[in-house]
């Protein structure tokens, strides 16, 4: 909470301003898909990747994906992740999906002179996991190189694979720098890269979004600039699609009850990373898109057009550039759909995801009632229904010691939404409905070991009602009547 603005007082109670002021698909299959197959009709696919959340669900799309054989997957060091965190979630990743003999490198973690770094505390959040408890494991022997395993699975493919980049192409670059031959025996690039005509997604350093950066171009320009010198036939997924499908607010909760690997394992991501679904600044399916858009290709529009990339990253359409097809437009509707049934392949995951709790609030307007279980603490559901026909939200609200409930409910007494709220204050999971509809609506996150208690919000901006419920410890059992 520390070094929140005023405005957003209303965000992190669970409400926006905006809130207040207006009242042909694969055939699915059990099978996982294993490296080191004989030649089979599956196409043969290396995954390079940065490992945000996206790309772990475009992972578990494509690692389900039966018309796919993925061969290798490269963890591109210059992106998200960092080399350690990333081989744990690699391994992690492939043990839950049932996939454990992919083998997986890192490659090197400094970007050209004209790469700029994403944030670290991006980065951090995808080094610890992104939450997820994955236990200790060891990797026998010395940690592979990403330009290594990804020139091994060219060598060892039945067929010329096809990359499928998720992050900056530094780990391409290399690879095609250290063997002359090896573009030449890649069918293709497949990249999740670029806003072509599309407002960029870099708001850093005062760029806008009126500069047409993406940030796995702009982490490493000078690497997509060296695979554009190549002649490997190349696919983007660029901002321009991607922006037509945000993550579909209602995602957790249709995931909840399936049991897939894949369905779980994202279901648990959103759980502990409620901010991908956060209103009004929530996520695009950037790489699942990209995932999606591989074997089934009319789920978006496209062009052919020769296109070049700056300095900077961007990448534009020129007459004295190379040849590649670009995704200008995603159908919302279909790519939610395939979306889910892709996440809902195949067998369980070797450690099914559970709740750590889960709570009914109900709001009338003058009472703010929380039902449910806190067993220990993690990962705890929200779900939340009005009556008052308006607007309204919850979120779970505790404090560091030693502050209490009563300098809770002192503070929403006298709350100056107009200035920061105070760096004591918890807020835990959030939900939120927007229409005033009355309908159930679900939010998720993570709650600490201490006391939390409903807050139900409700009102016109700037003038807002928080009306607080009965708290109860974390861990505590059953809640409420």
């Amino acid at each position: 909470m520390s070094g929140l603005r005023a405005s957003q007082w209303l965000g992190v109670l669970g409400v926006t301003a905006s809130l207040l002021v207006t009242a042909c698909d694969p055939t699915p299959s059990s099978t996982p898909v294993l490296t080191g197959e004989p030649p089979t009709t599956r196409i043969p696919i290396v995954i390079d990747a940065d490992f945000d959340l996206s790309d772990i669900a475009a992972m578990a799309i494509l690692l389900r994906d039966p018309k796919v054989d993925v061969r290798a997957i490269t963890i591109a060091g210059t992106g998200l992740v960092h080399c350690q965190g990333g081989r744990r979630l690699a391994r992690y990743i492939l043990d839950e999906l049932g996939s454990p003999s992919i083998p997986f490198g890192c490659g090197r973690e400094k970007a050209g002179d004209d790469g700029r770094p994403f944030p670290d505390d991006w980065r951090a959040a995808a080094d610890a996991g992104f939450g997820l408890d994955i236990t200790p494991q060891v990797e026998a022997g010395v940690p592979k190189d990403a330009v290594q395993v990804l020139t091994a699975a060219v060598a060892d493919s039945p067929s010329a694979p096809t990359i499928i980049t998720l992050g900056p192409l530094t780990n391409l670059e290399d690879a095609f720098a250290a063997d002359a031959t090896l573009a030449d025996r890649v069918a293709g690039i497949h990249a999740m890269l670029g806003a072509v005509e599309a407002p960029g997604n870099v708001l850093i350093d005062k760029h806008t979004p009126a500069d047409h950066l993406e940030w796995n171009a702009f982490a490493d320009p000078s690497s997509v600039a060296a695979v554009f010198a190549t002649d490997v036939p190349l696919t983007l997924v660029p901002l321009d699609a991607t922006d037509d499908v945000p993550v579909p607010s209602g995602l957790t909760e249709q995931l909840a009850s399936v049991r897939a690997a894949g369905a779980d394992l994202v279901h648990e991501l959103l759980i502990r990373n409620p901010n991908r679904l956060a209103e009004g600044q929530g996520q695009q399916l950037w790489d699942e898109l990209a995932a999606l858009t591989f074997t089934n290709p009319d789920l978006a529009d496209w062009s052919e057009s020769a296109l070049s990339v700056d300095e900077h990253g961007r990448i534009v359409q020129d007459e004295a550039g190379r040849p590649a097809r670009f995704a200008t437009a995603a159908d919302r509707s279909a790519v939610e759909a395939a979306l889910l049934e892709a996440l809902g392949r195949g067998a369980p995951r070797t450690t099914p995801f559970q709740l750590a709790g889960q709570l009914g609030v109900t709001f009338d307007g003058r009472t703010c009632e929380a039902t449910g279980h806190s067993d220990r603490e993690g990962p705890h559901r929200v779900d939340f229904k009005s009556t008052t026909g308006k607007p309204s939200g919850v979120t779970l609200v505790g404090a560091t010691e030693p502050h209490t409930w009563e300098d809770v409910l002192a503070l929403l007494k006298t709350a100056d939404i107009e200035k920061e709220p105070p760096s004591w204050l918890i807020i835990g999971p959030t939900a939120s409905d927007m229409t005033g509809s009355g309908g159930a609506v679900t939010g998720a996150g993570d709650l600490a070991v201490g006391f939390y208690g409903p807050v139900c919000i409700s009102g016109d901006w700037p003038k807002v009602t928080f009306t607080a419920g009965t708290p109860f410890e974390v861990g505590s059992g059953a809640i409420g009547s």
